[in-house]
């Protein structure tokens, strides 16, 4: 093991050369293993940021804890060169090589990752302190913290993904601290992207400049800091980077280890550039392994700090940290998948797989669980159950739906007040059932009243799961309200929570009363799951605004036509390529797709049932986020339509 002297934290592609030319690279946790001849005695070890160091090896000794003085480090800019920037050459052989090592450019791979998250307390300068001069209350935060952390969670994943972009993550197991609920298990697990190839590199929900991107050399300094060479006699550049000075772009910050086979990242460290506006910092690391013939990623490692939130023990108080691990085994990269092998959703989670067994984790986990991670267990196992952490998961679930839930049933925050220029100001209340009464059949009631046109409405509704893992919903509307006169609707437009593109709906004037029901039927189909579906029957009755001044030939001419009845079928869907959805125990929680997002509905009006008109109508909507790497994001919407009848 190679750990940092001062805080005795293990240090991740620490680079080691035996005196006998075999080489060797720590892994996340600072391990490393050579075989040991008779001519190994020494070990030149370098790592940037550390002063270097020849150890003398134990050759009685089969495990070895080497201990690295750290520098001070600071990367200072170097603008004068022989001629161009050496690191560039390398740099820009990565840039050219990254079709070649991108794993997602693969055919198709399949893994099993197994993934811990620890949340803490950075107690160093309280761990250091001589126990002698402790009072009681510090005495007694170091005891409790050396027993146990604040938080762990361990999560066993199967990974399958088929080109172009078809990706499944099936849970098999998961343990969470406190909570039977595993949402939180998965939001951790979004911290960062599984690759470090692409244009822009995900941290924590935001996207930074990949330093390996084309044009990096424009935007990024990038140093050679260390040469080396692995145990095949490749060539290995340690090449630090960060955006270049009087540049503005979000950026990261952080160290290549560059592999001269086929130019390849061997490692990465990297972290915001710029954080200091966040509130908080993520630092990732990740290994990556020549296998199959092909690098490939095995180890994964996200460090947050969290300064806003601390722990105190009256005196002093505490900055709380989270230390993720991930461990990717089992890789192939030529598995015999298809696309029938895939789920209705990128992520889900395995029947009983909240309930695995120490058998089962036993078989996973890359080492036993320390005397203080069992103890965490315990103790915010209990903790949970006495103040009911499933049920804070289940709120904050209800909260990201727009609704706030209340006993048995759900309020709809969309519900209570909105204002546009027909109404006025709108007030009122929506309710639904929830979980505690049925988890397949909801029923939900509205009402409120417009203070400019002073008319109430109301309605209810009914819907009933079918099948859950294919969203397959019946759902019964009536109501008495009023539409926007020409709205275009689309399915799903009563399930989005409030959007900057709504704010039309304050200067709206024209609205239609409107009294009507339908029946919808909304579904997934396995083999095409980037579309979701919809079909129905609607019938309402309209009302004309007071300054509609049509007729038709059988009203006398000074009588204006104001009623209008509408019987229709309805055939829709809405295709969201490649979109990433979380199956929770909730429902549906999107993370969006980075592709165009497509609406098309069909309407047929019929003269039945006591419909007036026969026409058809064809309605598409699309939008799409686009993020440049230098110009922010730009979204894009664009609506048509047609009517024939």
């Amino acid at each position: 093991h190679v750990y940092d002297k001062k805080t005795s934290e293990p240090l991740a592609f620490v680079n080691i050369v035996g005196n006998d030319g075999r080489g060797a690279v720590t892994d996340i946790d600072g391990k490393f293993s050579i075989v040991n001849g008779t001519n190994t005695r020494t070990l030149s070890i370098s790592y940037v940021g550390y002063q270097p160091l020849i150890y003398q090896v134990n050759i009685g000794q089969d495990f070895q804890k080497i201990l690295l003085e750290p520098k001070v480090f600071d990367l200072e800019e170097v603008s004068i060169f022989p001629n161009d920037n050496p690191a560039h050459r390398i740099i820009n052989n990565v840039i050219n090589n990254r079709d070649l090592n991108n794993p997602e450019k693969l055919k198709a791979f399949s893994y099993v990752a197994y993934d811990k998250m620890i949340l803490t307390v950075n107690s160093d300068s309280l761990m250091s302190r001589d126990p002698a001069l402790l009072d009681s209350v510090e005495m007694k935060a170091r005891n409790l913290l050396t027993k146990q952390d604040l938080f762990i969670t361990e999560t066993v994943t199967e990974r399958k993904y088929l080109a172009p972009g078809l990706n499944q993550e099936n849970v098999l197991a998961t343990k969470v601290s406190g909570f039977s609920d595993p949402i939180i298990t998965f939001m951790i697990s979004q911290i960062q992207s599984t690759s470090f190839y692409d244009e822009m590199i995900e941290i924590a929900g935001k996207k930074y400049i990949n330093p390996i991107s084309k044009g990096s050399t424009k935007k990024y300094f990038f140093l050679i800091e260390d040469t080396t060479f692995s145990a095949t006699s490749d060539t290995i550049f340690i090449i630090s980077y960060r955006p270049m000075k009087d540049t503005r772009f979000e950026g990261m910050k952080g160290f290549l280890s560059i592999n001269s086979n086929r130019w390849a990242i061997q490692n990465v460290k990297a972290e915001p550039a710029n954080d200091s506006t966040a509130g908080f910092s993520i630092k990732i690391q990740q290994g990556y392994e020549f296998i199959q013939d092909h690098w490939f990623p095995t180890q994964l490692n996200t460090d947050v700090s969290l300064p806003m939130i601390t722990v105190s023990d009256s005196i002093n108080n505490y900055p709380v940290i989270g230390k993720g691990r991930s461990y990717i085994r089992d890789i192939n990269l030529n598995p015999a998948i298809k696309k029938s092998d895939f789920g209705y959703h990128e992520i889900e989670i395995e029947k009983g797989a909240t309930k695995r067994k120490g058998e089962f984790w036993r078989e996973f986990r890359v080492d036993s669980l320390t005397d203080k991670e069992k103890e965490t267990y315990r103790v915010i196992d209990s903790l949970g159950k006495a103040e009911n952490f499933d049920k804070m998961a289940s709120t904050f679930q209800t909260l990201l739906s727009g609704k706030i839930p209340f006993y048995f049933i759900d309020l709809d925050l969309n519900k209570i007040v909105h204002y546009n220029d027909y109404e006025g100001i709108y007030l009122g209340a929506g309710v639904h059932t929830n979980d505690r009464i049925s988890k397949r059949i909801k029923t939900g009631l509205f009402a409120g009243y417009g203070f400019k046109d002073k008319e109430a409405k109301y309605g209810m509704d009914v819907s009933w799961m079918v099948h859950k893992r294919s969203e397959s919903t019946i759902q019964l509307e009536a109501y008495n309200t009023v539409i926007a006169s020409g709205e275009t609707r689309f399915f799903d437009d009563k399930n989005q929570i409030w959007r900057t593109s709504d704010f039309y709906q304050f200067f709206v004037s024209r609205m239609n009363p409107t009294v009507g029901g339908e029946l919808n039927y909304l579904f997934r189909l396995r083999p095409l799951r980037d579309f979701k579906w919809n079909t129905g029957v609607r019938h309402q009755q309209k009302k004309a605004t007071s300054d509609y001044y049509f007729t038709n030939e059988l009203l006398p001419l000074d009588e204006q036509l104001t009623d209008f009845n509408f019987s229709e079928l309805s055939l829709g869907f809405r295709f969201a390529f490649r979109e990433k959805i979380l199956h929770t125990t909730k429902g549906q929680l999107s993370f969006g797709s980075k592709y165009p997002v497509v609406w098309v509905n069909y309407i047929r009006g019929l003269k039945v049932a006591n419909g007036d008109f026969d026409f058809n109508r064809l309605d598409i909507k699309v939008e799409y986020t686009h993020k440049t790497k230098y110009y922010g994001e730009s979204t894009i919407k664009v609506m048509s339509g047609i009517i024939d009848g």
